[in-house]
């Protein structure tokens, strides 16, 4: 039921004041929820014959060039305003609901250590002229999103266009 850093984790510190049970449970509900609000929205789409997918991050050309992103810093960006991934389209849907079950254990380890309050590093992102592109935190994304965040720590590495 716990992943090895999870163990550690209870080793070193105990349980503490959230049960760490409690806690996986939880995220493991959540992940069940999101998993099926994804299923459904990509069968709703696909009667619509409209894409559900996350749009994959335009290729680049000589119009579309990637520049470093002029400074490095966390920004809060809006959940709303993340509309694609640099090459993990298939893994989530436009809403970062996951599409498979082959994302439940990192997905759910997000959730519960977010439930205990552990702080996560920002997500990175490739900003484009239609949103921003996930580079690197496609759990952390879906997780947030899940809980119902509007924003989202983040680092922006490129710039598109």
């Amino acid at each position: 039921m716990f992943n090895s850093l999870e163990m550690t984790t209870i080793a070193q510190n105990g349980f503490g004041q959230r049960n760490p049970l409690a806690d996986r449970y939880e995220a493991s509900a959540s992940f069940e929820r999101a998993l099926r609000q994804g299923k459904w929205h990509a069968l709703g789409h696909r009667l619509l014959g409209k894409a559900s997918s996350l749009r994959p991050l335009p290729q680049q050309d000589a119009t579309t060039a990637r520049r470093p992103a002029r400074e490095t810093r966390i920004v809060n960006v809006p959940l709303s305003q993340i509309v694609g991934s640099e090459g993990r389209v298939g893994d989530f849907d436009s809403h970062f609901h996951p599409l498979n079950d082959h994302t439940r254990d990192r997905w759910i380890s997000i959730a519960a250590a977010t439930r205990q309050g552990v702080a996560m590093p920002p997500v990175e992102l490739i900003q484009a002229a239609d949103g921003y592109y996930v580079r690197d935190g496609h759990h952390r994304i879906s997780v947030a999103r899940a809980a119902g965040q509007a924003t989202i720590e983040s680092r922006i590495a490129y710039v598109v266009g």
